[in-house]
């Protein structure tokens, strides 16, 4: 059965412009944490998406604060966790994984580089796997490949090529934008070559995600489950129920 990942959004945490109260960030990503695992979803990924403007890097704050929500949410809901710092930073992300025994962390650019609202972003998949090592962290890396919110200068199948060179564990597709749909052509292509299981990361729904079941190995999905910026219980049971019945090879 295809796995799928719900992401909590993080509201804006200390030192953000829009932060309000650490209190209230923790409260709303408890509720949506069990809000998704009530849902039925597989993993849960942890991201820092209140913090707009992103940085590249982020400060200690973030690191800090991230762990403690990462903590409670795993010891609130039991499922494999992911973390994923905004904009780009694995550094971070590995820091928090080794301390809340994460399963996964999701890298932006893990390797070659693109333009971005924030700036180059600057593929560091050497020093990345060097801190992992070093800090003895298992988690897993999970990499998007043309990433959202960015414009690239390699294309697709130079990507998918060097993913194995840079220790890949998984690839992640998306749309150009959060919550616009994957396009199925590219979906294929990366399914043909990659070596290692393919992610569907952006823009799924119930209507889509039996077109896109065939060419991946598991769906990260956040816009869809909200309502009126919370997630809500009944959209994660719509799409899990969806993915059972295509699982079972049932007609929709």
């Amino acid at each position: 059965m295809l796995p799928i990942v719900g992401v909590v959004h993080l509201k804006p945490l200390p030192g953000s412009p829009n932060y309000s109260s650490f209190d209230y960030v923790l409260e709303s990503a408890l509720e949506d944490a069990k809000a998704l695992a009530e849902g039925g979803v597989d993993a849960i990924i942890v991201e820092n998406f209140g913090d707009k403007p992103f940085l590249k890097n982020v400060g200690c704050e973030v690191v800090a604060c991230m762990s403690v929500v990462a903590w409670e949410i795993k010891k609130e809901t039991g499922l494999p966790l992911g973390i994923n710092v905004l904009r780009n930073d694995p550094i971070s992300a590995l820091a928090i994984a080794k301390a809340v025994k994460a399963d996964f962390v999701r890298v932006n650019q893990l390797f070659y580089a693109s333009l971005s609202p924030e700036g180059w972003l600057e593929g560091t998949a050497g020093e990345v796997l060097r801190y992992k090592r070093a800090i003895d962290c298992n988690a897993m890396i999970f990499a998007d490949i043309l990433v959202k919110h960015a414009h690239h200068f390699t294309d697709l199948e130079e990507y998918v090529e060097n993913a194995e060179r840079c220790l890949v564990d998984a690839l992640i597709v998306t749309g150009k934008a959060t919550g616009e749909e994957v396009s199925l052509s590219e979906l294929k292509a990366v399914r043909r070559l990659a070596k290692m299981p393919v992610l569907v990361g952006s823009g799924v729904t119930p209507e889509n995600l039996p077109k896109f079941a065939k060419y991946c190995d598991g769906f990260i999905v956040g816009t869809y489950f909200k309502k009126r910026g919370r997630i809500d219980v009944e959209r994660v049971r719509r799409l899990v129920k969806v993915r059972e019945l295509i699982s079972r090879g049932s007609s929709l």
